[in-house]
This record gives C-alpha cells, sequence and structure tokens, in this order.
C-alpha cells in the first residue's frame, strides 16, 4: 500500500504532463489521462511489490500454480512400471543469430531425441521451446526445421506432449500452432500445446502419487500477469543481443531470483502434499533435484598443492599446479555463495536446453525412477550423462510424509 501510495504524486504529475502537452483540459480529456496515470499506478506498485515482498511474491506464485492445477488441459493415468517420460525445457530457439540462445546446444538435443526416441520415451516439452517474444514463428520452425522433425516423430508415434511457457505462449492458439507448426512446419498434425500436465501414476489399484507439469512462469509479473506490457520489452531486449551478436539469457544468470521463484514454486507444492503431488517445472534454467547440491572442493586439497607449488621448480610443472589452485579456489567461492539448495521432495526442475556450453539438462522418469541427466557425457559423447537419481517410489512416500498421510491411497 505505501508503494502505491508513493507512486500517487507521479502519476498526477504524468496526468497533467499529458495534459498541457496536449493541451486539452476537457472532461473526456481529463477522464483519459486520469485512467491513464491509474494504469501507471497499478502496473508499477504491482511490479514493486512483486521484487520488494517475499510474501506478497510467494502468494502470486501460489495463485499462479493453483489456477493451473484446478483446470488441468491434460490428464494421464500410468502404471509406475510403465511410465516412460523424459521432459525438456526452455530451448529458447530462435532465428540462428546473435540472440539466439539454442544453437550452441542443438546438437546435444537432437542427440538426445534421438536416443529417447529409439527407446520409446513419451517426449514432454516443458515450455519456452521457441523464443517468440524475440522473434516471428515462421522464422524460428524454418530455421529448426530438423528440430522439430524430431519431435514431430513423437507426435506421430503419440508420444509427445507440449506445454507452453511465457516466452511461446502464442501455442495457447490452436490456430498458429496448427499454422506454423503443422502447415508450414514438419508435423502431419497440429498437436495439442498445454498449460500444464497431471500424470496420475498407479501401482495396481492403489494411487501412489501425481505429477504436475508447467512450465512455472505462472503468477509472475513479468510472464503472465503483464505479458503484454512485458512483451515489448523483451522484443528491444532481443534486437540488442542481434546488435551486440551476444546471447544474454537472464534466467540463466540471476542466481538470487531464480532461487526466490525455486522456493515458491516448491513451498506451493508443499502445500499440496496431501494428494502426493510432485511438482515439475522449468522457467528457471535452474536443475532441481530434491536436496541435490554440489560438494565444495577439501580446502585441504588446495594447501596441499600450493605446498607442492612452493617446493617445484619446473616451469610446466608449476603451471600445472598453479591453474589447478586457482580453478578449485574459484570453484569453491563458487559453491560457497550458491543460493540455499532447495530441498523438497515435491519439487524438481529440469533446468534448461540453453546453456551457454552448448549443454542441455532434463529429467528421466522410467524404470520406477527420477534421473537428472545432462547430454553431453564429460568427454562430449553423444550419451547422457547422470547426475542424480532417485526411487520415485520414495518421492512420492516423502512427500505423503509431509502431510501425515499413510504412504498408499486407493484410486
Amino acid at each position: 500500500m505505501r508503494t502505491l501510495v508513493r507512486l500517487v504524486p507521479p502519476a498526477v504529475a504524468v496526468a497533467a504532463a499529458l495534459a498541457i502537452w496536449q493541451g486539452a483540459w476537457s472532461l473526456p480529456a481529463i477522464v483519459a489521462y486520469v485512467v491513464v496515470a491509474a494504469m501507471v499506478v497499478i502496473v508499477v506498485g504491482y511490479v514493486q511489490l512483486m521484487k520488494r515482498s517475499d510474501r506478497f511474491y510467494r502468494a502470486r506464485i501460489a495463485a499462479g500454480l493453483e489456477r493451473a492445477w484446478r483446470r488441468p488441459d491434460r490428464i494421464l493415468e500410468v502404471d509406475l512400471s510403465e511410465l516412460k517420460l523424459v521432459v525438456f525445457s526452455d530451448q529458447h530457439k530462435g532465428t540462428r543469430d546473435g540472440a539466439d540462445d539454442f544453437w550452441r546446444a542443438e546438437r546435444a538435443y537432437r542427440a538426445a531425441l534421438a536416443h529417447y526416441l529409439e527407446l520409446g520415451h513419451r517426449l514432454v516439452v516443458l515450455g519456452d521451446a521457441e523464443e517468440l517474444w524475440e522473434c516471428r514463428a515462421d522464422r524460428v520452425v524454418d530455421a529448426y526445421r530438423d528440430v522439430l522433425a524430431l519431435e514431430a516423430a513423437y507426435h506421430a508415434a503419440e508420444r509427445y506432449e507440449r506445454v507452453y511457457g511465457n516466452h511461446d505462449d502464442d501455442w495457447r492458439k490452436p490456430r498458429l500452432v496448427a499454422r506454423h507448426l503443422s502447415e508450414q512446419g514438419p508435423f502431419r498434425s497440429a498437436p495439442a500445446v498445454h498449460q500444464s500436465i497431471v500424470v496420475r501414476v498407479t501401482e495396481g489399484a492403489d494411487l501412489k502419487g501425481v505429477l504436475f507439469l508447467v512450465h512455472g512462469h505462472q503468477g509472475t509479473a513479468d510472464s503472465e500477469v503483464l505479458s503484454r506490457i512485458a512483451r515489448p520489452a523483451v522484443s528491444l531486449f532481443g534486437w540488442l543481443q542481434r546488435k551486440f551478436n551476444r546471447p544474454w539469457n537472464t534466467p540463466a544468470t540471476d542466481w538470487q531470483l531464480r532461487d526466490r521463484h525455486d522456493r515458491a514454486m516448491s513451498l506451493w507444492a508443499e502445500s499440496r502434499a496431501d494428494e502426493r503431488l510432485v511438482l515439475i517445472a522449468g522457467h528457471t534454467h535452474r536443475p532441481v533435484f530434491w536436496n541435490s547440491r554440489p560438494t565444495p572442493p577439501d580446502p585441504q586439497t588446495i594447501e596441499d598443492l600450493e605446498r607442492r607449488l612452493a617446493d617445484t621448480v619446473e616451469p610446466a610443472e608449476r603451471a600445472r599446479l598453479r591453474a589447478r589452485i586457482e580453478h578449485l579456489a574459484s570453484m569453491r567461492a563458487w559453491m560457497v555463495n550458491l543460493p540455499a539448495s532447495v530441498e523438497s521432495p515435491a519439487y524438481f526442475n529440469t533446468g534448461c536446453c540453453s546453456f551457454a556450453d552448448g549443454d542441455v539438462t532434463g529429467l528421466e522418469i522410467v524404470d520406477e525412477r527420477v534421473r537428472l541427466v545432462r547430454w553431453l557425457d564429460n568427454d562430449g559423447t553423444a550419451v547422457p550423462k547422470e547426475l542424480d537419481v532417485t526411487e520415485l517410489r520414495e518421492v512420492f512416500d516423502r512427500v505423503g510424509a509431509l502431510a501425515g498421510r499413510r504412504p498408499a491411497a486407493r484410486v
């Protein structure tokens, strides 16, 4: 409220300036100026509340996720033993110019799609697959026709699910999906694109739990509430990226913002623990896998290397030791200063398919397990690198324990 009150004088000034500039003081003109000023107050005030109040931010995110949960577009029911999903998000496919965040990761993503296609997985593309805030849909489709053809192969095999995000929310409109992905693209028929997907995981007659798949932008000020206002700003941002030939991926660099958002989503998911719900999202570009967290290098190791360096005179060996010391020291500083990990069994995040080093991360849900994987592996080979794994049954049981429930419920 204080923020809104502080904005009243500037809003009045804006209204007066408009009146003076236009030289119109008629009643309709004054009403129009007041309406414009009121809109400025509401928009700026809302954004400031989202930035400054964690309580308000979490409430808005919870409200957005709750709406998507209450009205799922797609509901599947699959036995635990037959569940075979792979989930990728945030490709941000562009037009292969300086603003394109995907082209470096294309080889890894194509390899991953081919791999899981042959293994019989169901592919879930979890939003922001195309960068439609910066680029025209027809140009993106033309630029990445081969990639989309691989996705279309899943659709032809009836193993394809799509969710829209904030940067490809044009796909909410079936006519645009049909025009660009089917009529002009490689899909034989237009795929359905959903806001959210619910997967009810059963074991015999027992409901083990529910996977709730959504992009994760629901409730955010710039992505959902003010999306039509935010889009021109992102278009300008894209022009600057192309101008300077540098793809800046804001969600991948703003650690504090994405930590805040991950926490907001995990808290909402935990509030649904009585329904044994596990939220799977993207949007933040940071992989979240329960309580998984990298272990910082042991400072003793760095001290040992420093002692060896002091006793070494051979230039090549000194160079090797010094490089190793600096690498470990910088890695330790980076890991120690990471935002607090999200330690909740109710929330997983895929990461993204547009990392600047060309890697992609995603979630495999198969063989009754959840795996966080990275493509390519450490040697650059086209195979998945397992980063973490856990039993899906254990995940559901731990989520149920958050609500004090028994391990299983009847369907």
